[in-house]
């Protein structure tokens, strides 16, 4: 599993290397002084001491600490790849085959792309026409919709009223007008593209009312498994157990579907 990262959760390797090195410069202050006991009693005087220990170390040894950080930054990536892989895993049905989501596609396809996304979002807006069409001309890829509104509260209000309708043909094209409109998602949106679908704006409150542990459950779901992943962020995508933690032009969308099949061919 690789975990590509463009927006770097707060616990990617990245953010460990000061920690990292301040581990380091403790185990030289342990190696100078005998143990840690001793590094806890250094008066004044032994501290300066570690001090120019550590720096003159440091001065002659830089190529030693970058190999070291390097493989510190190694195994955090490993360690973290092995846990989101675990996740995956874990919660496989929530992940791909949860019954809120709406998705296009066989149910049996071997490839699936899983978009975590906002209406308000314009990096979504743009990974939609590519996003359609592999979905609507390869028969080996199903595509999953995860609402994850997270920058507006009229993001919000279109996540609640996209899950309330059950029809799949109303969603897709609910989904889609929001997905091409330009400029933000506004409650005057909203009512517009319900009069266009033919759809009571009145009565999709009282179902949303009706519904509202539901579909807030569901959300809170999304998001928090959103995070777990370490997608802090829209577009977010999952194809095959690759995540992809950022917006995918057309061509990183086709290369991550390319390596998809090459995996699944071994």
């Amino acid at each position: 599993m690789k975990l590509v990262e463009k927006n770097m959760p707060p616990w990617h390797p990245g953010g460990r290397i000061v920690c990292s090195l301040i581990c380091g410069l403790s185990l030289l202050t342990m190696l100078a002084f005998g143990n840690r006991a001793h590094a806890d009693t250094l008066n004044d005087k032994q501290k300066k001491q570690v001090e120019k220990i550590i720096a003159d170390w440091l001065i002659k040894n830089p190529e030693a600490l970058a190999d070291s950080l390097s493989n510190m930054q190694k195994h955090f990536e490993q360690a973290e790849e092995k846990r989101v892989l675990s996740l995956l895993k874990s919660n496989r049905n929530e992940v791909y085959r949860n019954k809120s989501d709406f998705a296009l596609g066989k149910k049996t396809a071997p490839i699936t792309i899983i978009e975590f996304f906002d209406y308000n979002c314009g990096y979504c807006k743009r990974a939609f026409a590519p996003l359609m069409k592999v979905a609507n001309k390869s028969n080996d890829i199903r595509v999953v919709f995860k609402e994850f509104p997270i920058l507006s509260p009229t993001s919000r209000k279109a996540a609640e009223y996209a899950l309330a309708l059950d029809d799949n043909l109303h969603y897709i094209t609910f989904h889609t007008k929001l997905m091409n409109h330009r400029g933000n998602i506004s409650d005057a949106v909203l009512s517009k593209t319900l009069v266009q679908m033919n759809i009571d704006e009145a009565e999709l409150l009282q179902k949303i009312s009706k519904n509202r542990k539901k579909i807030d459950a569901h959300l809170q779901s999304t998001s928090t498994l959103a995070r777990r992943l370490g997608i802090n962020g829209t577009p977010g995508f999952i194809i095959n157990d690759e995540i992809y933690a950022g917006a995918l032009d057309k061509d990183e969308l086709n290369a991550a579907i390319a390596s998809a099949r090459k995996k699944l061919k071994k």
